[in-house]
């Protein structure tokens, strides 16, 4: 199929009109333009029925590339008088919009050239005006149907370009020149099969892709007639779509693999010779550009990975490993959705009057005035004390937390503390007061961060026996995070600091799963004053600390890759 061909002959013609001679004369430093004829190849077709009723606008743009004189119908130009400059003239398709794609596309002319306008002087040009657009179209070999029925194809591109080219589909679709161009296979059930056409769409040119099968390995072939500008793109589709050679592991079911924000993709390379980098291609799902990385091989073995990062939450994606013109099955994955986790700034808080003989302020991290998600153990302390726990206005932005440690009647000490779960309290055994964790169905966290600043107490208590290993010449502060799948815990990271720190600072600490196959169920974070202030016996707190230790806590942030 050849490409239609414009001609636009545009004369720049001086003194030809002798009415028009006398005004020449008289505006020295101008010429004369006058637009001859706009011809129609007809010795090639599109698609498109297209005649010399074509109607061609015309633009003469200045040095500026400010447009001096148009018309919409290069008919209707009447002769133009143009100052002594160097002039660009484009003819393009009056009616028709280039940036259409589809099968109700229409094609699209254009050309350009520039002029030098000499006074007195008379000049022709020529332009071109060719199909602006690339045209696509897509055919099924008998073998190609009878194999694989009625499964539908894809050609994919930009901007989440994807065009259906159904079993019967037998016109051709015009699309954007310049952008990558993928033919997809869908037969159903989650299984795919991509192949890339061309890197890059030239414009005027006709990609013809056949569809044909092979018992080997997928592959393609590229015959070009540059005479005509048609491509034939024949596409070996693998009729087991996964051959021996090239293997795509399926890591959709697989934990370990697949996260919120990155997936680990993995495919082995059986090929006697690998004579190029082996690569694994992905994408989302409803996008047609693919993201191509290298694989990094497992040593001593034809197995390869690599992680992809970052991807978006609770997204569908495909992939497959390929290795020169032979690749694996596509697979897909989908990522672990984002739950938010609320008032991570602790800029929220509300209060209520408590106490057994005198009402105090019990202050709560929540909306609600309890312990609804966030938990203190205020409700115990205000029974003779106040808050320990509160929020303060010290220089961050909104409410930072003040944990402090403090000395109470009965149970000896009370560190302030903060944390993702339940408090009740219960005299009789105080370690039984709070429940650690609230369920948890997001994505896995890889570190949690934030801003911190302590004081550690003055003198460290006297008689304490946790931790037994060791004694603590000062207190020290915790910020920790952990994270079960039912009763098991999966994944922990911790923070502490024993030093004077009186500026806030960023902290950060990593999360190290030691189960990484399975999904977190539960998670708590969790900061307190002092790391041993939750040890007891009986009814008293054995850990070593220090009256007086505060710390505070500012806008945590979970990180996924």
């Amino acid at each position: 199929m050849k490409t239609n061909i414009l001609v636009t002959s545009l004369f720049l013609l001086a003194g030809l009109v002798s009415s028009c001679q006398s005004e020449i004369d008289e505006a020295k430093g101008y010429g004369y333009l006058q637009l001859s004829s706009v011809d129609v190849n007809k010795s090639v077709t599109t698609r498109a029925d297209i005649t010399a009723s074509e109607t061609i606008a015309v633009d003469i743009l200045n040095a500026s590339n400010a447009v001096v004189q148009h018309a919409d119908d290069w008919k209707n130009l009447d002769d133009v008088i143009l100052p002594v400059a160097t002039y660009t003239v484009k003819a393009y398709s009056a009616d028709k919009k280039i940036d259409t794609q589809g099968f109700d596309a229409q094609p699209y002319y254009e050309g350009q050239s520039s002029v030098a306008i000499e006074a007195n002087k008379a000049k022709t040009v020529s332009i071109t005006c060719k199909l602006a657009q690339t045209m696509v179209s897509v055919n099924r070999s008998e073998s190609f149907k009878s194999t694989f029925g009625d499964c539908t194809c894809y050609v994919e591109g930009a901007d989440a370009l994807s065009i259906p080219f159904g079993e019967d589909e037998t016109r051709a679709a015009y699309v954007k020149a310049g952008q990558a161009l993928t033919v997809k296979v869908d037969f159903g059930n989650g299984k795919s099969f991509s192949q890339e056409i061309t890197t890059k769409a030239e414009a005027a040119y006709h990609y013809k892709v056949n569809l044909d099968i092979t018992e080997g390995n997928a592959g393609f072939d590229i015959s070009v007639d540059q005479t005509i500008h048609q491509y034939d793109v024949t596409v070996m589709v693998p009729t087991k779509q996964e051959s021996a050679d090239m293997v795509t592991s399926d890591i959709k079911n697989d934990a370990s693999k697949v996260w919120g924000q990155f997936a680990y993709l993995s495919g082995s390379c059986n090929l006697a010779e690998v004579t190029s980098p082996v690569q694994f291609r992905y994408k989302k799902t409803t996008e047609s550009e693919w993201t191509t990385v290298e694989a990094v091989q497992e040593e001593g073995t034809k197995n390869y990975s690599v992680k992809v990062a970052p991807l978006d939450f609770g997204t569908a994606y495909e992939y497959y490993i390929l290795c020169g013109d032979k690749t694996g099955e596509t697979c897909t994955f989908t990522t672990e959705s984002y739950v938010a986790i609320p008032n991570l700034n602790f800029d929220t808080w509300t209060k209520t009057q408590k106490g057994l003989f005198t009402k105090r302020d019990c202050w709560y991290p929540n909306s609600d005035e309890s312990n609804s998600y966030w938990a203190t153990g205020n409700e115990g302390v205000v029974t003779l004390k106040s808050s320990n726990s509160i929020p303060v206005e010290d220089g961050r932005t909104g409410y930072s937390v003040q944990l402090s440690t403090i000395s109470i009647t009965m149970v000896g000490y009370a560190a302030g503390n903060l944390f993702i779960g339940e408090y009740n309290t219960d005299m009789s055994n105080p370690a039984n007061s709070v429940s650690f964790g609230r369920s948890y169905s997001g994505a896995r966290p890889v570190k949690l961060s934030g801003w911190y600043k302590y004081a550690p107490g003055a003198e460290m208590r006297t008689g304490a026996t946790v931790p037994a290993d060791r004694t603590l010449t000062s207190d020290e502060c915790e910020i920790y995070i952990k994270l079960w799948s039912g009763e098991t815990l999966i994944g922990e990271g911790s923070f502490v600091d024993n030093k004077n720190v009186s500026e806030y600072t960023k902290f950060e600490c990593p999360i190290e799963y030691v189960d990484t196959t399975k999904r977190p169920t539960k998670i708590t974070i969790v900061a307190t004053s002092s790391r041993y202030g939750g040890e007891f016996e009986g009814t008293s707190v054995v850990g070593q600390l220090a009256e007086g230790s505060t710390l505070w806590v500012d806008d945590f942030e979970l990180s996924y890759y």
